[in-house]
């Protein structure tokens, strides 16, 4: 005899499976029992949660950043920082346009020279 799901536990449990098949059960043990079954399944989650090896957020390593974002009406202009290079993107509701590419050297002396005057 092969037992499967919830009604194969109910084997290593006489005293419930013998409660269980008597009568029907009232409204509120019903309510009281799905009220536990889900606080015990909220536990489980958040120890799952806490005990999870990774404990810091999915990060790239210096591969792909935003240094700037403008809003520009419904479009909206993004400085992308891809590697060794900078990237203007102009992204709206028709697509993405690339605007400009530079070193990220050439970037920062010109950003330099921008903020000094």
């Amino acid at each position: 005899m092969v037992c499967r799901g919830a009604a194969g536990l109910l084997l290593f449990f006489p005293a419930v499976a013998f409660a269980s098949s008597m009568e029907a059960p009232s409204l509120t043990s019903y309510l009281v029992k799905v009220g536990l079954s889900l606080a015990l399944l909220a536990v489980a989650g958040y120890f799952m949660v806490l005990f999870s090896g990774r404990r810091t957020p999915l990060r790239t390593k210096g591969a792909l950043s935003v240094v700037a974002s403008l809003p520009l009406g419904r479009d909206v202009l993004f400085v992308v920082r891809c590697g060794p290079d900078v990237i203007a993107v102009l992204s709206g509701k028709n697509g993405a346009r690339l605007i400009g590419r530079w070193r990220y050297e050439e970037w920062q002396v010109d950003w330099n020279e921008t903020s000094d005057s």
